[in-house]
Order: C-alpha cells, then sequence, then structure tokens
C-alpha cells in the first residue's frame, strides 16, 4: 500500500511540474506535440493525490472497469481504455521496421512469381485429356465418376484430398494424414465450392483453381499470392442439410 501511495505521490509531482509546460504550450497557435494529448490525460488525474488514503486506493482497485446501474466507466476503466487506444494508434502508424519491410517484399517478389506461373500451370490443365473450363476459370476434369448425387452448397461432405502448387510442392493432403475430412460445401474457398458440386458421390475429380477462386493475392501461410492450385479429390460421401441452431 505504502508503494502504491509513494508512486501517486510522485505522479502528481511529475503533472505539477508539467503544467507551466502545458500552459504554455496552449498559448501558441501552432499545434501541440503528440506527447501533449497523453500529458493532458495524466492532467485529468486528481492532483489530492497524496491525501488518498489507502483504503480509497484499493476500493478503487478492486471496482470493475464499467458498471453497468448505473452506467459509470470507474478510473481503472479509463485507464485500460487509454491503454487499448495507445496500442491501436501505435499498430496503425508505428514505422515499418526492416524486417517488416523485408517480410513484405519477400512476399511480394513470391506472389509475382506465382501468378506467372499460374498462367502455364492453368493452361497445361486446360489441354489434358477430359479437361473443361468453367465461365469461372476453373478447370475441371473428371477421373472417376461418381455414382451417387451430386452435392449442394449447404451439405455437409467427407472428402479425401491433395493440394500442390504449380512447382509440383504438395502444400496439403488428407491421404499424408491418414483421414478424411469433413466440411459444409459453402464454408471453402470458392473453386471448391464451384468444383464440388460437378462431381457426384464416389467419384474423383482433379480441379486446377485459378488464384481468384482460391486464396487471391495475399495467399495465406504455405500457399505464395497469387497462385493457381490443384487438387485431387475424392468425393467419399454426403449428408443431409444441416439446419443451424434449428434456423437456417
Amino acid at each position: 500500500k505504502q508503494i502504491i501511495m509513494r508512486a501517486l505521490r510522485s505522479l502528481t509531482s511529475v503533472v505539477d511540474a508539467a503544467t507551466p509546460c502545458l500552459v504554455k504550450c496552449a498559448s501558441r497557435s501552432t499545434p501541440f506535440p503528440l506527447s501533449l494529448p497523453l500529458a493532458a490525460g495524466v492532467l485529468a488525474l486528481p492532483t489530492a493525490a497524496p491525501a488518498l488514503t489507502s483504503d480509497d486506493v484499493w476500493y478503487e482497485l478492486n471496482r470493475p472497469p464499467v458498471i453497468l446501474s448505473p452506467f459509470e466507466i470507474t478510473p481503472i476503466g479509463y485507464l485500460l481504455l487509454g491503454a487499448y487506444l495507445a496500442y491501436v494508434l501505435w499498430q496503425i502508424f508505428a514505422p515499418v521496421s526492416e524486417a517488416e519491410q523485408q517480410a513484405e517484399d519477400n512476399r511480394l517478389a513470391r506472389a509475382t512469381d506465382a501468378g506467372r506461373a499460374s498462367v502455364g500451370f492453368l493452361k497445361a490443365a486446360a489441354e489434358e485429356e477430359g479437361a473443361r473450363v468453367t465461365a469461372s476459370g476453373l478447370v475441371f476434369n473428371q477421373l472417376v465418376e461418381g455414382t451417387g448425387a451430386s452435392p449442394t452448397t449447404k451439405q455437409m461432405v467427407q472428402v479425401h484430398y491433395e493440394g500442390k502448387l504449380a512447382d509440383g510442392t504438395i502444400f496439403d493432403s488428407s491421404y499424408q494424414r491418414g483421414e478424411p475430412v469433413d466440411f459444409r460445401l459453402d464454408q471453402v474457398i470458392p473453386g471448391w465450392t464451384e468444383g464440388l458440386q460437378l462431381m457426384k458421390e464416389g467419384g474423383k475429380a482433379r480441379l486446377t483453381i485459378p488464384a481468384e477462386l482460391g486464396y487471391g493475392p495475399l495467399g495465406s501461410r504455405s500457399i505464395p499470392g497469387n497462385s493457381a492450385l490443384q487438387f485431387e479429390v475424392e468425393l467419399l460421401s454426403l449428408q443431409e442439410d444441416k439446419k443451424m441452431f434449428g434456423l437456417f
């Protein structure tokens, strides 16, 4: 408790020392420095802090940041709000570090290379026997015709698949994990949503997906931006449409 009281008294001394500077700055026609709004926030603290008792301090420290009835934001709440706003502003306006700039340059270079490679990748897939190109640019090639129904966008499907990039790098594979995957068809990339609706249960197909129907210019952790993707997909089974929370 004594440590807290000493800290409050020290803070008050700093505020008292800064007050003449703030008054002088207020008389100028030029804008305040960036640090002054923070100092102004400090001035909002009670200048009678040395007169506070330890019970007063602990009372404030143990109150919740926000009281709903009646609505009140406590001093601790204002402190947390100010800290959060300072953090957000720092994330937005902080200068880019050399490491961050290098990482961004590398990402853009990889995306440029992937975009160039994707052109030939899509063209080669479209020229394969049995391949057809849809209006969206998806290249669909049926390898094994299924005998069941085709899924709808609201259905759950179970699939085995392997995905690779234009250079042959396998970035994801349920075969390697040793188990198929279940998902609802409207919860995946657009190329999958469209391609699997062209399949029938029990079938297998090769989907070559342009970046616009995949992960776009940003990519993902293992996929560079602007990458065309190729998947071999087995549609193992369909499930009935599931209503979420009994409503949809």
